[in-house]
């Protein structure tokens, strides 16, 4: 018998889960008890991309569990070993600000994949899905800038 040396390929394996997400309902809810009700802190999707991020690196144990908000899951990232950078690499994790259009008053979260396009929660789909990094060009009321990049040093 031969013996074989396997290397896991995390990277390529997270990027793949990323890009096979596309559509999916598994993020669409989180259930909590809100003042004593039972309540979707999600709204059915529309506020999903913590969900999404966090309960995908959960998967790989790049970070501590899942997560409902994006300041939860950034505040997870830096003490799990993630590291800000400037350089966009596939696999790493995207922070948005608000839109310019003032659609939105809160910040994005999602992965970027390759060739300018990211994937994350889309709230009029109520699903993970493909777009641009910006979301639209800067000066339109889609754009939303990068404030923060986080790559994890096992995925290089």
């Amino acid at each position: 018998m031969v013996n074989k040396t396997i290397k896991p390929l995390t990277l390529d394996t997270l990027l793949s889960v990323v890009e096979n997400s596309v559509g999916t309902t598994i993020f669409q809810t989180i259930w909590a008890e809100v003042d004593g009700e039972k309540t979707d802190v999600t709204k059915e999707g529309d506020l999903s991309c913590a969900f999404y991020v966090s309960g995908i690196l959960s998967m790989f144990d790049l970070i501590d569990r899942v997560h409902a908000t994006v300041k939860t899951t950034i505040k997870c990232l830096e003490e799990v070993g993630w590291e800000k950078t400037t350089e966009l690499k596939p696999g790493v994790v995207l922070v948005w600000g608000v839109p310019q259009g003032g659609n939105f008053t809160h910040e994005h979260i999602g992965f970027y994949i390759s060739n300018n396009e990211a994937i994350s929660n889309i709230w009029q789909a109520k699903v993970p899905g493909r777009h641009h990094i910006t979301f639209g060009e800067e000066g339109s009321d889609t754009y939303r800038p990068i404030i923060a990049i986080y790559a994890h040093p096992d995925l290089r």
